[in-house]
């Protein structure tokens, strides 16, 4: 059983909105919108996996938070992820959903 905490107001939000209800995901996605940067870490601590499914990101601040709050990082090997993060604290997977989801089953 998976949750989902989503914290952000960028232009996909709605989109993501619209897809948790029809989905009737509403019980385990949880829409945050703007978070406050001193919550961040509460928000953070609160999960296990940080998921960065970015398919563009020149320096990715955000990984860097999550990982100094313990949290497992799973991002996409793109612009300056791999130059941000030691190896040994990331697990890098695809642009692909399915691909995401087996990198997370290991």
């Amino acid at each position: 059983h998976v949750n989902f905490v989503i914290g952000g107001d960028g232009p996909m939000r709605v989109a993501l909105e619209q897809m948790r209800e029809n989905c009737l995901l509403q019980d385990r996605v949880e829409m945050l919108g703007h978070v406050k940067h001193q919550d961040v870490r509460d928000v953070l601590t609160r999960g296990h996996i940080y998921l960065n499914c970015s398919l563009t990101e020149a320096f990715c601040i955000a990984i860097l938070e999550a990982a100094s709050c313990g949290l497992l990082v799973v991002s996409t090997k793109v612009g300056g992820v791999p130059e941000v993060m030691p190896s040994h604290m990331i697990k890098y997977a695809p642009p692909d959903a399915k691909e995401m989801v087996e990198v997370l089953a290991h």
